[in-house]
């Protein structure tokens, strides 16, 4: 599933691929776009920058005026492919949204569910964009803002904070549970009741997870010669915890869809004083 490592990476690779080229076919399926964006033309300018911010994806295009940007979210299936001209493809293309063609390269988006295109000024009064948290993987990583964003609402539970994009961006329901377990962090703990330490290396924690896994291969969270193990708990109901031998449960949060898996003896519920 694609989160903030997936979309940097995959920013990375189109970033090497089509920064800078002139661009020769621009083709789009059912996307959203805004009247001043569809005004421009795309084709005969250049892909002027590709960048990640947490699970959205964002192509800068220089055109015949303003410059206009390709939002992309992959959610839960999306796909961002690159080829050579007449390469063939991996996927059907009747299921691509975005065909970025140039000389040297061709980018299709496969079934990406947002795919919206705008005018730079217009990302200011973008609904989900200008409200996005610090993004957790990037370089500049704000770390202060990120947990001013977690204090601001101490009632939260750890484990739906770190999944609101709002507060802190790139962090998805892998990475969260397997960042939680690391810590030993029981998953229901209020922020409230973590002090300013224990929330500084949650989150430095996620960071790492995220930082280690945005060069390729699978996902990884447990870093041993075994790579079977490549997750600690993440989607391993009922089988024994690598470290005590628990069985990992798994639990729900109120108005969150996304679960939590945890080990109950590596992450125990704080007892009542």
């Amino acid at each position: 599933m694609p989160e903030g490592d997936t979309i940097f990476r995959t920013a990375t690779v189109l970033r090497r691929a089509l920064a800078g080229r002139v661009v020769t076919g621009f083709e789009l399926v059912a996307p959203k776009v805004t009247p001043a964006a569809a005004r421009r033309q795309v084709v005969g300018g250049t892909v002027k920058a590709v960048e990640s911010n947490g699970k959205h994806l964002l192509i800068t295009f220089t055109t015949d005026g303003e410059d206009v940007v390709l939002h992309t979210h992959m959610r839960m299936q999306g796909q961002w492919h690159v080829y050579r001209p007449g390469q063939r493809w991996w996927f059907a293309p009747s299921k691509a949204r975005v065909v970025i063609r140039t000389d040297e390269y061709v980018a299709p988006c496969e079934t990406p569910p947002v795919v919206e295109l705008m005018t730079v000024r217009e990302i200011a009064l973008h609904p989900v964009l200008p409200e996005l948290g610090p993004d957790v993987i990037a370089d500049d990583f704000d770390l202060e803002e990120g947990l001013r964003r977690l204090r601001a609402q101490p009632e939260r539970d750890i484990a739906t904070a770190f999944l609101d994009q709002r507060t802190l961006s790139g962090i998805g329901n892998e990475i969260k549970n397997e960042t939680l377990f690391i810590t030993r962090t029981w998953p229901w703990t209020k922020i409230g009741e973590l002090d300013d330490g224990e929330l500084r290396r949650i989150v430095l924690a996620a960071r790492e997870l995220l930082r280690r896994n945005r060069e390729g291969g699978p996902r990884r969270s447990r870093f041993v010669l075994d790579r079977r193990q490549l997750r600690s708990v993440q989607e391993r109901r009922g089988l024994p915890c690598y470290e005590c031998g628990t069985a990992i449960d798994v639990g729900f949060h109120p108005n969150e869809f996304r679960k939590s898996y945890y080990c109950p003896s590596c992450q125990p519920a704080p007892q009542p004083a």
